[in-house]
């Protein structure tokens, strides 16, 4: 990266210190031109959440090719897997500085991530996160996100999965075939976990707290099984 536009970066890094600073990096025509934006995380000390505002009127300026934040106070510099989720998401390349190091790290989006080992991040990589990923990859099919980063079906007050999963276009069987969704309800009041059933007896899910995996289909998944649902795009076997 040109050394002007790391300095545009450091300059604002420093000014937002110790907060997360964020901007983004434009192209209009030959020229790259860093911007910066507001962060308005509820604990700005260890988080960004970019001004929707200031996003908008950078693309008015240019075309958006780099999501830019800092990283402050930390021994080494390593993207988050917050940081990597949010980066696939956006489908834009990313950089970090870290300050008072004054750092800097670029990484892209990944693709053709394998389903089994992902790291769990409640709200962003979790067990729906997991059924939608594998729906739009494999059956080219958009689920809406009902991810939230908070433990929902703790007190039975919210039902995520019982309340949307017809709307979200899936029809109840009987037999399950492969990428068929298998919903559970475990050590909670409501139905809170799915899985894709693979076939062969495996399943594929992502548990509270755990790498993602595959697994057999066993008694202690089958007894907690509340319904298996297919989505109507996909063709029966």
């Amino acid at each position: 990266m040109r050394e002007k536009l790391l300095d545009a970066i450091r300059q604002h890094v420093i000014a937002e210190y110790p907060n997360e600073a964020c901007g983004v990096i434009i192209q209009k025509g030959n020229k790259q031109t860093y911007i910066p934006c507001h962060n308005d995380a509820d604990d700005p000390l260890n988080a960004f959440v970019m001004r929707d505002s200031d996003y908008r009127s950078a693309e008015q300026e240019g075309e958006v090719i780099m999501i830019i934040h800092s990283h402050p106070d930390v021994p080494v510099l390593i993207p988050s897997e917050m940081d990597r989720i949010q980066c696939d998401y956006s489908g834009l390349e990313w950089g970090i500085m870290s300050w008072p190091d004054g750092d800097f790290c670029t990484f892209s989006p990944r693709t053709d991530r394998d389903y089994v080992g992902r790291p769990w991040v409640l709200g962003h990589a979790d067990c729906w996160s997991l059924i939608m990923d594998y729906h739009k990859r494999e059956y080219g099919i958009e689920l809406r996100n009902w991810s939230v980063p908070y433990e929902w079906w703790v007190g039975g007050k919210e039902n995520r999965y019982d309340d949307n999963w017809r709307d979200e276009g899936f029809i109840e069987v009987q037999t399950p075939q492969p990428g068929d969704m298998i919903m559970m309800q475990i050590g909670a009041p409501v139905t809170n976990h799915a899985a894709i059933y693979l076939g062969d007896n495996l399943i594929l899910h992502h548990n509270f707290g755990n790498l993602s995996t595959r697994v057999p289909y066993g008694q202690y998944f089958r007894d907690r099984t509340v319904r298996i649902v297919r989505h109507k795009d996909i063709p029966d076997a």
